[in-house]
């Protein structure tokens, strides 16, 4: 007994220990629900800026109106949860490519000096950056096509067609995306689907005025939801790489079903400039539908799930290692007695 005490200890510590360095660093790639700076570098401090924003990122925080707590974006909450430094603009030198405003199939006209790069670009500037070698210790972090189908919607003449053709050239495309950072040495992704657009403050007023187009729209957004999940194991297997998909479809339906368990008033709405309001108690900060920062705080909670049940079984298997040793422990005590 004696001597299985420091056996059960070392198991039980082994857990956390199993967690603490799965990826060196992220490389980001996405649009402003990912950007943690590079918005903000290239309109030189103009945007995302207080009071609507919290300097640097599309959420709320302790200098917007209504003051928010601090908090941050999702990934830089997840990169604290895995150990991971976060990833700092690539405009500042950093890993973190993705740009408010960005979209997957095009890039953006911003205005007559800048042009917001697509995922894929952003993809071809990283690889530029690398010398076309992709780190295989490196996390590689992928959201996006929220303003491709935004953009859609809001496209005068648009058609429930063109929707549905949008939603499945946006998971093509990122398809491509993973396959050119595989084929460059990544090893580890992290994708993330979209919401249920439609139920969102930009595209319930989207809506408005083009209801014909909602049922379209919803369905691309669970489309959407559906190719990720089948297309990661699809990649997978083709590839031998890893990919944590994020279910941010069934998240945001769970919210929507029951706003009380999440500790939500409000999840339809949304708090930027609604003065006396707590915007910990709503879903959405503003009507371009960037969650605030407690939402940003579940999603990296889902995030981090999708990783430790993709990346790291290990803590589970020491768990059940310790486990089965206190129970032969307490058997051979039984015994002994």
């Amino acid at each position: 007994m004696r001597r299985l005490i420091p056996l059960l200890m070392a198991a039980f510590a082994a857990a956390p220990v199993a967690n603490a360095s799965l990826f060196s660093y992220f490389v980001v790639f996405g649009d402003s629900l990912s950007d943690d700076g590079n918005a903000y570098i290239a309109t030189s401090g103009a945007t995302p800026a207080a009071p609507n924003y919290e300097p640097g990122v599309f959420t709320d925080g302790p200098l917007t109106i209504p003051a928010g707590t601090a908090g941050g974006i999702w990934n830089q909450d997840l990169a604290a949860m895995l150990g991971v430094p976060v990833a700092q603009p690539f405009l500042a030198g950093g890993t973190n490519y993705a740009v408010g405003g960005a979209e997957v199939l095009n890039n953006v006209p911003y205005s007559p000096t800048l042009t917001i790069p697509s995922l894929s670009s952003q993809v071809g500037l990283y690889l530029t950056s690398t010398g076309g070698v992709a780190n295989p210790n490196a996390l590689y972090v992928i959201w996006g096509g929220a303003n491709d189908l935004y953009s859609a919607l809001e496209t005068p003449g648009e058609t429930a067609a063109e929707i549905a053709a949008t939603e499945t050239a946006m998971a093509s495309s990122l398809e491509g995306d993973i396959e050119a950072l595989a084929a460059a040495g990544a090893k580890d992704f992290l994708w993330l689907d979209l919401p249920q657009l439609a139920t969102t403050p930009r595209g319930a007023l989207d809506l408005m005025s083009t209801p014909s187009l909602a049922t379209a729209f919803s369905d691309a957004s669970q489309q959407f939801a559906t190719d990720v999940s089948t297309d990661s194991a699809l990649l997978d297997n083709a590839l031998g790489v890893k990919i944590a998909d994020v279910d941010i479809y069934g998240l945001y339906q769970a919210i929507l079903a029951d706003p009380a368990a999440y500790g939500y008033t409000n999840v339809t709405g949304y708090a930027q400039g609604n003065a006396g309001v707590n915007p910990n108690q709503y879903l959405f900060w503003d009507l371009d539908s960037h969650p605030t920062t407690t939402g940003e705080a579940l999603i990296a909670d889902a995030a981090y799930n999708s990783v430790q049940t993709t990346f790291a079984p290990e803590p589970a298997t020491w768990t059940m290692a310790g486990s089965g040793l206190l129970l032969m422990a307490l058997w051979r005590r039984r015994r002994a007695n």
